[in-house]
């Protein structure tokens, strides 16, 4: 332990008053991933390892060491592969330190027989959340922390945030799961589609207690829940989609542009927002994005897309700029996916007022109006209904025929043809 004293002075005697503080040192220092740069990007030539490594206190000399494991991240071929499998260690070893892993101590992590840790409802789910959330994306990870802080809310209000985790009961769940739909004050307030969520969470964590030989059973699993039918996004007609572009060519350039992606490219806004300068391959003419399904999914830069990066001169933009933002220049946005695709969203809800429309119509409308008249297109073209199906599916990015024709179908688009003049009824 570190000391230092403060001496005062109490008048009027002038005696000093000495007063010692006893200042705790902290024994490791945060874990961090070391990753070998070339002109400022990172390197994943043979000569260039990647390790994780820390500093922990020597208690012979109480100075700082440095500790570090290549933890077989070298044996990935990617920046992107190296990245997550560094992250995953990083929060490994983070994990340990903070449970008394100590290198200068041999086996300072083995079990003793004496220690026999019971979990709590809240510790046991703190220690799943902290114990999965490596595997996460942020957005989702952000997700189960809050789904978690709602459920640790109810078992606090209940009183059995202390009781041991192996005494929830699945009537505790069923209660929770009740009390989320039930009308503020009294509950939470919540839909259906949000209470299946909160389901899909406390499973996810429930499930990495079962793992982990905490609990003996997923008590969340197998419960039931009602999901909302949600709102379909209505596909604009012809002389709508030539109207909100008068509108926005006048009005918000930027956000007309950013629709053209979603028509252009079959990009959900949230992954619109994704796109870097470093995303864009002019001289091949593709772009590449993380998309809902795929970590990684190449698009084709066509049309208005491919003209928009040619004039903007894309290789002039530093390559972690964001193509859109919410000033509407090329820099880096600095806020979570939900913020950025609801700022998107609010300015859409100005070009709604404007035209009237109605909340099933939004930024979303557009990519089935896309796909629509892609399909209807190629109809006319000659091809038969799976000859379009087939050559709709790169476009969209639908893995499947069957996928896509029950999308085209919640849209609209598999309406059968003209079948009046088949009936024998007369009425």
């Amino acid at each position: 332990m570190k000391s230092f004293e403060i001496i005062i002075r109490s008048e009027p005697t002038n005696e000093p008053i000495h007063i010692q503080f006893k200042v705790g040192m902290k024994d490791y220092s945060e874990v961090k991933l070391y990753v070998p740069k070339v002109d400022g990007k990172p390197s994943v030539l043979p000569k260039h390892r990647w390790y994780v490594y820390y500093y922990f206190r020597n208690p012979d000399t109480n100075k700082m060491q440095k500790f570090m494991d290549y933890c077989k991240i070298n044996l990935y071929k990617t920046v992107v592969e190296r990245k997550e499998a560094g992250l995953v260690w990083v929060n490994a070893y983070t994990l340990l330190l903070s449970q008394g892993l100590n290198p200068f101590v041999q086996n300072s992590l083995a079990p003793k027989e004496t220690d026999l840790t019971t979990y709590t409802v809240i510790s046991a789910l703190k220690y799943a959340y902290e114990n999965k959330i490596g595997r996460l994306k942020a957005a989702t990870a952000n997700d189960y922390k809050t789904r978690m802080n709602v459920f640790l809310e109810w078992a606090t209000l209940n009183k059995l945030d202390h009781h041991d985790i192996r005494d929830l009961k699945d009537t505790h769940i069923i209660a929770f799961m009740n009390w989320l739909i039930k009308p503020a004050p009294i509950g939470r307030g919540v839909g259906g589609t949000s209470q299946d969520n909160y389901k899909r969470c406390l499973s996810g964590l429930f499930g990495k207690l079962v793992k982990d030989k905490i609990i003996g059973k997923n008590i969340v699993v197998d419960m039931d829940t009602k999901k909302d039918d949600p709102i379909k996004n209505t596909p604009f007609t012809g002389l709508q989609v030539k109207a909100i572009r008068d509108y926005l060519l006048v009005n918000d350039k930027q956000l007309y542009h950013f629709i053209q992606f979603v028509i252009f490219t079959f990009l959900r806004p949230r992954e619109i927002i994704r796109l870097t300068a470093e995303d864009i391959n002019l001289k091949e003419r593709y772009l590449t994005v993380e998309t809902k399904t795929k970590r990684k999914q190449i698009k084709k830069l066509v049309g208005p897309i491919l003209s928009f990066f040619e004039e903007i001169d894309i290789t002039n933009i530093p390559s972690k700029a964001n193509i859109f933002t919410n000033t509407g220049k090329f820099d880096v946005w600095a806020a979570t996916e939900k913020s950025k695709v609801d700022h998107f969203g609010h300015r859409f809800g100005k070009v709604k007022t404007h035209f009237n429309f109605n909340q099933d119509y939004g930024i979303y409308s557009f990519r089935h109006t896309a796909a629509l008249d892609l399909f209807h297109a190629f109809i006319k073209q000659g091809m038969t209904e799976r000859e379009a199906i087939l050559k709709l599916m790169p476009i969209t990015g639908h893995a499947t025929e069957t996928a896509l024709r029950n999308y085209l179908r919640d849209v609209g688009g598999m309406l059968p043809k003209d079948y009046g003049a088949d009936y024998t009824l007369e009425f």
